[in-house]
């Protein structure tokens, strides 16, 4: 009886499964190992390690965990690969595989597998992740799968950071990858989540040097791509799995493959994305993806994210966000008369000592209106501004004399002014609430609390600030932003560039933007408040 990971080998060479070259090759690699004498390939630890997720493990909606045939590669290809002295052939692993399809899921049942079925007494297994959060989902997945099994929770004990064997007194940690923090492990497992997020070579060194004491250890990490550096660890480790598969270096003990796309594959067209995505019409579905690329294509930025993300294709930067077209769509004249008594959100965002610094007003629609009215103002100071238009290749002075920066005497933001512009506005609008980031306007809150007004400190992690990046893109591709054709927004979005946390959850770099985004950053904020309001009595803090 063929072993299920040379069934699936067999049909990507036959061409039954669509595949991309990575894969190809680590099938082509298997088949071509079953020939060898040195190493052979264990049917029954095949059998042994897939029937007990498939049998054991349930999943969340209660059906049992049925494998994928990529899945069950992926899992014989570690376990059931051997040397000729027993002991697996395969102590590194590096997969990547785009989101949504179920990775991490796959990757909770191969600690189960090793913290059960490895045998190994008194040993130690470890999850990593780049942030908590990721750790902790991956823990989660871990303990959600014994929790929801009986035979399990007899022999297991889940407790919130620890879980342990209690039949071999082996234990399971999910760690957040903070290396100056793990010296002294001795593990027999390692798992890492996301590890393309990894940024220097520390933590590998850390695990690897851990290693010394277990001959049949196994380190797996498994990714989806990310922004490509040529000094991440993911990106030298990619560099070699890929001379691995082509055969330019022989090193027999790593694993290696890639769910992505080929070169010349169009990243809109449909027929390519089952190569990258081996769950697809399972865990993952084919109109989601197409719901991606409609908004992907009106968004540089979303288009970046869709190769990276869904396509497991590494972006070499992430450098444009709004497309100056879409921008140029939702343009159109304000009129400022017709907002009398209108109610507003205003976003605030503060320059630090000399910089520019943005005031934005969103006013929501009302009646038969379909767009959010922008109405801004800027700050900068008055010293140096020639020198600084002239150095910058900025027009402050142009959007001066336009009235659309307002100058402030010497070489610090007067926050008077915007106070002032605040209390002109107010006269006008009704101010419904007033986000700012809480670190840069201690004074200037202190005057507008006086004044009666609703602030709302927004905070400018990741968490907060993705309502924002969300709320600019939502309204921007549906058409219903009419920024007012302000030059300085214009400016900002051209400049803005974003981040991306292992989560998915995105904000506006300011080390990483080309120029100032600072009256971006004090649109979205406003935008958001605007959105939260809509569906909610009351103000939150963002934090």
């Amino acid at each position: 009886m063929t072993s299920r990971a040379t069934e699936y080998a067999a049909s990507v060479r036959s061409g039954d499964l669509p595949a991309c070259k990575w894969v190809k090759l680590a099938c082509e690699r298997h088949l071509s190992d079953l020939d060898r004498s040195d190493v052979y390939y264990d049917d029954d630890e095949e059998e042994n390690r897939c029937g007990f997720i498939e049998q054991i493990l349930t999943l969340e909606d209660g059906s049992p965990f049925i494998l994928e045939p990529w899945q069950s590669f992926l899992v014989g290809s570690l376990f059931a690969w051997k040397r000729d002295n027993g002991l697996r052939k395969y102590n590194n692993a590096l997969i990547f595989v785009p989101r949504k399809n179920g990775k991490s899921a796959l990757l909770a049942a191969i600690v189960l597998s090793s913290l059960v079925q490895d045998g190994q007494a008194y040993s130690q297994q470890f999850a990593l992740a780049s942030d908590r959060g990721q750790a902790s989902l991956l823990r989660d997945y871990v303990n959600g799968f014994i929790k929801r099994s009986p035979d399990l929770s007899q022999i297991i004990d889940v407790q919130t950071w620890l879980t342990r064997n209690k039949l071999t007194d082996t234990v399971f940690k999910a760690l957040h990858a903070d290396w100056r923090r793990l010296d002294g492990l001795n593990p027999s497992t390692v798992v890492f989540d996301e590890y393309h997020a990894q940024e220097g070579p520390e933590l590998d060194d850390v695990i690897n040097s851990a290693f010394g004491s277990q001959p049949n250890y196994l380190y797996a990490k498994i990714s989806t791509a990310g922004e490509w550096s040529p000094n991440k660890p993911a990106i030298k480790a990619r560099d070699l799995g890929e001379k691995v598969l082509q055969g330019l270096v022989d090193l027999d003990e790593m694993f290696y493959v890639s769910y992505t796309i080929d070169d010349g594959d169009k990243w809109d067209d449909p027929k390519t994305w089952a190569k990258a995505n081996p769950n697809l019409g399972v865990s993952k579905n084919r109109d989601y993806m197409e719901a991606l690329v409609k908004t992907a294509r009106e968004l540089p930025q979303k288009a970046l994210d869709f190769m990276s993300k869904q396509l497991n294709c590494w972006i070499e930067s992430y450098d444009q966000w709004i497309d100056k077209d879409l921008w140029a769509k939702n343009s159109g004249e304000v009129d400022w008369s017709s907002l009398y008594g209108r109610t507003a959100y205003v976003g605030l965002d503060l320059a630090r000592v000399c910089d520019l610094s943005s005031l934005v007003a969103v006013i929501p629609p009302q009646d038969d209106e379909d767009q959010f009215q922008v109405v801004a103002k800027h700050f900068i100071p008055a010293d140096d501004i020639e020198k600084r238009s002239t150095h910058d290749k900025v027009p402050y002075i142009e959007w001066r004399n336009a009235g659309n920066i307002v100058t402030t005497e010497g070489n610090t933001t007067d926050f008077s002014a915007i106070l002032e512009t605040i209390r002109e506005w107010e006269n006008h609008l009704n101010i419904d609430e007033i986000a700012y980031d809480r670190h840069f306007a201690g004074e200037l809150v202190q005057s507008l609390y006086q004044d009666g007004h609703e602030l709302v400190p927004f905070g400018q992690g990741f968490i907060s600030m993705n309502d924002a990046v969300c709320g600019i893109e939502r309204l921007l591709i549906s058409g219903k932003l009419n920024h007012g054709d302000d030059p300085v927004l214009a400016w900002a979005a051209s400049n803005a560039i974003l981040a991306t946390d292992p989560a998915g959850n995105r904000k506006m770099d300011k080390k990483r933007s080309k120029e100032r985004i600072d009256p971006m950053v004090a649109l979205g904020m406003a935008i958001a408040r605007a959105e939260a309001n809509a569906d909610s009595d009351g103000p939150e803090v963002f934090i």
